[in-house]
């Protein structure tokens, strides 16, 4: 039987086994883990016990993926593979523990299967980081199950072995720290070695024989919250806030076991609220009287509730730190207890009743039916990156990383005025990432100035200092920050300094034709001093072709960033480019069609009021300057026309377009007018659609 809920544990993951990294912390902690990448070796195994990758001191957890990384390489299938496979570890020896504490094979398979098919369970089976709940929460079945097989044999061993368990499972989740409670409660229920009525009274003694165990818990106590104060991970939040939070934290447990539904990492912080604070406190103390007054009855009740509230209890909200107070995964070892006490609950009102054990077999079998449809429903949300992303922003988008992940999903989707809505949102939480983002984006959109004012105001709301980098912040955001800072520099006239932020930004930018180079070289060129982004160019020239030689030569790169979606920062280099070189025909035609086709994409560009204006004088110079005789610059000046609301002036030019492309035999461009040309009859612009982000997902920042 055993083997069979195994089996079904692993069957129902087994999808996960196709499935990508997600966009939180699995790159960190797997193949771009300078301890993990490279596999076992004498080195690595070393640094997991001597160094502290992520800020988080494990050697048993990295030693796990190291042993992934060497039996199955790096790529996201074998990690699954082991999550699973522990996990399917897990549920079939949770039954063989229900089934030799109760001596009942029916309730043991029903505790066992409702822990194992609750959807609270998904955060830690298919998240490939959360190897810490599966691998940790093996070593405490085992540890749990060595007690008790140790206490009733009278074998001190089995003792010893629980107190190993503990230790190992510690080297990899320090929550471990809850097995000595967890080992006081099984000496009531089952060990039966003290009742309730004497717990008060006797409890003491049994606490303190467990001695090595609160050892272990009291230094195991200490690796997370020194490093959590190490990076200023510590929240300053009352005292008097946090235990009135207790409650409500409960409460939202207590829901989400009942009624499972969005249960996403980065659940977002709940405000106090006096109603959910009096029917937490309610729950609490009817569900802990109730069980106290049938401690005699029913033991395993008591037990299994305080089991729940117990081992929850670190995790309930005491200590504020890191990026999530709230997290489904927490229930993986307190849903033991309170399952195994629902479902003997369950089964004693039945027997009160007299009902036969085919009606508790139904209702058993409708709970553990909604319970895997639920899990099959949650399971294809950690399938990518885009689809993890969509789905936390979609339940947790109040939560500051929330934002990131939803903007950068939003932003390959091209949906780029929502994107900035959500980095806003993780910026104002004071999320450093949020704000490099939201400046690459308004950057994008040529509004310099405007993060001038942004880059202060978010430093002195949020303490931090953008440009001091700590371990925690990769190349791609150290980029991003260095490129903005050198774009506010160029804008306050401080091009030496713009010239040395961007300068960093290039170092660490692996596109030798991105964004960042051209504002590099647009600025030394501006500067007058070219010589300093000799070293730039010439790398672009040998990955590209590209020949960079004065300003003007970076036309072609400011009209590419405008199709991408650069429409404001292009804009100030086009309007600078029709300045210098006015008699340029051809790059005010293609300038002014730019201006004249663009879809509006709901962001608020630098000079986007200006756009028909200019693009109609654009056109009509193009036309000028020997452009009579074009049929493109009679359709450029067509597209300017409608845009600007001329759309009798529009029908006459495209139709001597059509004219011009007959005579020329340009009968595909022909095809073309003939539709520009209903568009303005009717009265409607021309529009060339917007592709960003459509076809390859792509989007601005490295």
């Amino acid at each position: 039987m055993a083997m069979l809920v195994a089996l079904a544990a692993f069957a129902l993951y087994a999808p996960t086994l196709g499935y990508d990294f997600v966009a939180l912390d699995d790159e960190a902690f797997t193949y771009a883990n300078s301890v993990v990448k490279d596999g076992i070796s004498g080195q690595s195994l070393a640094e997991s016990w001597t160094t502290a990758p992520e800020n988080y001191w494990a050697p048993l957890l990295w030693t796990s993926f190291m042993l992934d990384v060497e039996f199955f390489g790096s790529g996201p299938r074998g990690f699954h593979l082991t999550n699973v496979f522990l996990f399917a570890l897990n549920a079939g020896l949770l039954f063989v523990l229900l089934r030799r504490w109760t001596g009942r094979t029916g309730v043991a398979l029903a505790a066992a299967a409702l822990w194992t098919l609750h959807p609270a369970r998904v955060e830690s089976v298919a998240w490939i980081t959360e190897r810490k709940d599966v691998l940790s929460g093996l070593f405490f079945l085992l540890g749990i199950g060595a007690y008790v097989e140790g206490r009733r044999r009278g074998r001190p061993g089995g003792v010893w072995l629980a107190w190993l368990c503990m230790v190992a499972g510690g080297l990899v989740k320090q929550i471990l720290i809850v097995l000595p409670a967890a080992l006081l409660l099984l000496d009531v229920w089952p060990l039966g070695r003290i009742d309730w009525s004497r717990f008060w009274r006797s409890g003491g003694r049994l606490a303190l024989e467990k001695w090595a165990f609160w050892l272990v818990a009291a230094a195991l106590t200490f690796p997370p919250i020194w490093f959590h104060y190490d990076r200023g991970a510590m929240l300053d939040v009352s005292l008097g806030h946090r235990l009135a939070m207790i409650p409500i934290h409960y409460l939202f447990y207590f829901r989400k076991t009942v009624w499972p539904v969005g249960l996403m990492p980065l659940q977002p912080d709940l405000p106090f609220q006096m109603g959910a604070f009096l029917v937490g406190l309610a729950i609490l103390i009817g569900a802990t009287w109730g069980a106290w007054r049938f401690r005699k009855e029913a033991p395993w009740a008591l037990a299994g509730w305080l089991w729940f509230v117990g081992l929850l209890f670190p995790l309930i909200g005491v200590v504020w730190a890191g990026q999530e107070r709230l997290a489904t995964r927490f229930l993986y070892l307190p849903h033991v207890g309170l399952l195994w006490a629902a479902v003997l609950a369950a089964e004693a009102w039945l027997r009160q009743r007299n009902w036969n054990g085919k009606r508790g077999a139904v209702f058993c079998l409708a709970a553990l039916a909604a319970s895997g449809i639920q899990t099959g429903r949650l399971l294809p949300h950690w399938r990518d990156e885009a689809s993890f992303s969509a789905a936390v922003w979609k339940y947790n988008s109040g939560h500051e990383t929330a934002g990131l992940l939803g903007g950068d999903w939003l932003m390959t989707r091209g949906k780029w005025a929502a994107a900035d809505a959500a980095y806003a949102r993780g910026a104002n939480k004071g999320n450093k990432r949020c704000f490099a983002r939201l400046c690459w984006l308004r950057l994008w959109c040529g509004r310099a100035a405007e993060i001038d004012g942004l880059w202060d105001e978010f430093e002195r709301a949020s303490g931090i200092r953008l440009l001091e980098f700590t371990s925690r912040d990769v190349a791609a955001d150290r980029q991003i920050l260095w490129t903005v800072r050198g774009q506010i520099l160029r804008e306050r006239g401080d091009f030496d300094g713009a010239i040395a932020a961007l300068g960093e930004a290039v170092k660490l930018d692996a596109d030798p034709a991105s964004f960042t180079v051209a504002e590099f070289l647009r600025t030394c060129h501006e500067a007058g001093r070219p010589d300093a982004g000799a070293a730039a160019a010439a790398r672009l020239r040998a990955a590209k072709g590209i020949e960079i030689r004065e300003w003007r030569d970076l036309l072609p790169r400011y009209l590419q960033f405008w199709q991408e979606g650069g429409r404001g920062l292009a804009f100030g280099y086009f309007e600078d480019y029709a300045r210098r070189h006015p008699d340029d025909g051809l790059a005010l035609n293609n300038m002014a069609w730019l201006l004249a086709t663009a879809e509006p994409d709901g962001l608020r560009h630098e000079g986007m009021d200006e756009w028909p204006a200019t693009a109609l004088d654009w056109a009509e110079r193009a036309l000028a300057q020997g452009g009579e005789d074009m049929s493109g610059a009679w359709d450029t000046l067509a597209a300017a026309r409608a845009n600007a609301g001329d759309f009798a002036g529009a029908v006459a030019a495209v139709e001597r377009a059509r004219e011009l492309a007959k005579q020329a035999g340009e009968w595909t461009l022909d095809v073309q007018l003939q539709a520009r040309l209903a568009e303005y009859r009717a009265g409607r612009p021309w529009r060339e659609p917007d592709e960003r982000g459509k076809a390859s997902g792509r989007k601005p920042g490295p």
